[in-house]
């Protein structure tokens, strides 16, 4: 008897499941397609800014050769790699 209770709710549980399942999809393809919102023309508003002061132009390297010098002198880069590590000593 104890069997037969289980199974009866089994199916009980996977019908009304399969029922929920066809409404909703049934439900949601009747539903009205959405509008295409146009948003109106924004409109230009002319403001008035003071003159803003020029940018320096950017030096060139040649200011930096020595004249008759064929090497340019580039910075040295550091050759260490420093590997992050994990920190694991609870929180």
């Amino acid at each position: 008897m104890q069997k037969i209770n289980k199974t009866i709710m089994h199916v009980w549980i996977s019908a009304i499941s399969l029922g929920a399942f066809v409404f909703s999809w049934v439900v949601l393809a009747h539903t009205p397609k959405p509008t295409v919102l146009v948003m109106p023309e924004p409109q230009v508003i002319q403001a008035s800014v003071p003159d803003q002061p020029g940018l320096e132009p950017i030096p060139s390297l040649n200011n930096y050769i020595k004249p008759g010098s064929s090497q340019v002198q580039t910075p040295k880069r550091s050759t260490t790699v420093v590997q992050p590590r994990l920190r694991t000593r609870g929180s």
